[in-house]
């Protein structure tokens, strides 16, 4: 990173019902390796959740590949959290709209 650069990072939260996520993460992971501006991602499994953390430099938060992977996926929900610097805040994806946004974090990154 260059000095005065801030640090990006976001948090990409797929919650819902647990029997579609293996689906998503096929459909949304064959998106990101087409997508050329996707970064470097990690991708870890909870109960009743996946999720990607992204450290970014240049490029932003990949948001297409998310989206339209919602749209066919209308019964789990997207949560993006994201922090650059000092400033954090959100936005949630059902059905491939969103549907809210928020400031300042709402879960620990």
């Amino acid at each position: 990173m260059t000095e005065g650069s801030a640090r990006f990072a976001a948090v990409i939260r797929v919650i819902g019902t647990a029997g579609r996520f293996e689906d998503f993460r096929e459909r949304v992971r064959w998106r990101m390796v087409r997508d050329p501006d996707c970064g470097d991602y990690t991708e870890h499994h909870a109960p009743g959740m996946l999720e990607y953390r992204f450290e970014l430099l240049q490029t932003g938060i990949p948001f297409p590949p998310f989206v339209a992977t919602s749209a066919e996926f209308p019964e789990l929900r997207v949560e993006v959290q994201w922090r650059k610097g000092e400033e954090t805040g959100g936005a949630a994806i059902e059905s491939g709209r969103l549907v809210e946004k928020w400031s300042g974090e709402r879960w620990p990154m």
